[in-house]
């Protein structure tokens, strides 16, 4: 993302790559302390939706194609991880934007 970003011509910041990595890894610490199922599912929709937020405020430039895979294979392995769904289940669609 930050090699991404062109001075005066980017919707987005050095700061804004700073928070998108700040969700993706508090989304990481509490999924791996999760304990249900359900509560699994919330905090990967509560950071899909906050992530679309991020991207809105971006003018929907800061998770491109690339980021895009990157960032929904993450969460789909963490959630794989604690066994709440299958390594080839996109557990974000439901609420992905981008």
């Amino acid at each position: 993302m930050i090699e991404y970003i062109e001075p005066g011509e980017s919707e987005y910041t050095a700061s804004d790559v700073e928070k998108c990595m700040i969700l993706i890894n508090n989304f990481l610490d509490k999924v791996s302390k999760s304990e249900s199922k359900e509560s699994g599912m919330l905090l990967v929709k509560n950071v899909v939706l906050d992530l679309n937020n991020l991207n809105e405020n971006c003018d929907y430039e800061l998770i491109e194609t690339g980021q895009r895979e990157q960032i929904a294979e993450i969460i789909i392995l963490a959630g794989h991880l604690k066994g709440y769904n299958d390594i080839n289940e996109d557990i974000t669609e439901e609420w992905r934007d981008w």
